[in-house]
């Protein structure tokens, strides 16, 4: 929750896409440093390379759609969008057979999507323009880094299972992704309509590329943006998905992602405390009524956590690897 309240202010007068490259290939790095001094010179074997590979796509497509997503429809949506992982995941996870569907299941996965909806239709007018096509624009780009998320815990998940470390299988994840991510980036920043689809006009910044009206420039670090980048790597980066994947060498698919649940109530409070304390204004915005739709995401979130807590008695000498499709050897197959 807070992320998306520091992301929003670092990305205010940021390119986002900028943001997002030097917050990964930073990230990257410093992970890896740390894979080599816990795990040594692991990597990837070469018939599991795809899958890594797939690994580092999901990461570039969450990071990359949440903070343009941030900047398009504002840092309340961000957290709004985030219970939606574990109900992404339990899908996911449905659909490969690792979960059985049942009532509870089913009926928090429809309470959970009402809810998003809600958050994304209420109070929306569709032809106000370009700030109504930059909110569902904002929250197309959500949908996408939830689903991002997701799909990186299951494959991860497939990673774990074939011996590697947490720590080899961030770090290599995270490269991955950071090649693709300055691949984007360079080509975005380097067309004026790509940095004004990123940077939207704004009513207090007066920018031009070309003969585009941008909010940003594309190479230009503002001084502003340090300390929330600062924080993105160091604890939204390194230490979140360090510890997301731990947790996924720990717990079924499904679940590691139901801390999310908290993230739209830690949004909607700091952003208040924010703008009641500033003097000045700034660019975050106060929690609207499309907000309240995460309360239909957690509740069905709470259902399924409900299901799973239900039937854990059932399940607990159970594992899933046998049903996995992905699963193509039992023994460890990690490179050295």
């Amino acid at each position: 929750g807070a992320g998306s309240v520091v992301g929003k202010l670092g990305v205010a007068a940021f390119n986002p896409m900028l943001f997002a490259l030097i917050r990964e290939v930073t990230a990257g790095l410093l992970l890896l440093v740390a894979a080599l001094y816990k795990d040594g010179a692991m990597r990837p074997a070469r018939h599991d390379f795809v899958l890594f590979l797939g690994c580092g796509f999901f990461i570039f497509l969450n990071q990359s759609a949440f903070i343009v997503g941030d900047k398009l429809a504002g840092a309340i949506m961000a957290s709004a969008w985030q219970p939606t992982q574990p109900i992404f995941t339990l899908l996911i996870s449905l659909f490969l057979g690792w979960e059985a569907p049942t009532l509870l299941k089913c009926l928090g996965i429809l309470i959970s999507f009402g809810g998003a909806a809600f958050m994304v239709t209420y109070d929306t007018d569709m032809a106000s323009g370009s700030s109504a096509q930059q909110f569902i624009m904002g929250n197309a780009l959500f949908a996408a880094n939830c689903l991002g998320t997701s799909l990186y815990v299951i494959t991860s998940k497939v990673a774990l299972r074939r011996g590697y470390p947490a720590t080899s299988v961030t770090a290599w994840s995270y490269l991955l992704g950071a090649v693709m991510m300055a691949g984007t980036a360079v080509a975005i920043s380097s067309n004026c309509e790509g940095l004004h689809f990123v940077c939207p006009e704004q009513d207090h910044v007066h920018l031009t590329c070309g003969d585009k009206r941008t909010s940003c420039k594309a190479w230009h670090v503002p001084r502003s943006a340090i300390l929330p980048l600062v924080y993105w790597i160091l604890g939204n980066s390194c230490l979140a998905y360090w510890l997301m994947t731990w947790a996924n060498s720990h717990a079924r698919a499904g679940y590691v992602l139901a801390y999310c649940a908290l993230q739209p109530l830690t949004s909607m409070l700091l952003s208040a405390i924010i703008i009641a304390a500033s003097e000045s204004s700034t660019s975050l915005e106060e929690p609207g009524l499309n907000a309240l739709g995460a309360v239909g995401v957690v509740a069905g979130l709470l259902l399924t956590l409900r299901d799973a807590q239900a039937h854990a008695a059932d399940n607990h000498a159970q594992t899933d690897t046998r049903r996995d499709p992905l699963m193509l050897q039992n023994e460890p197959s990690c490179g050295s």
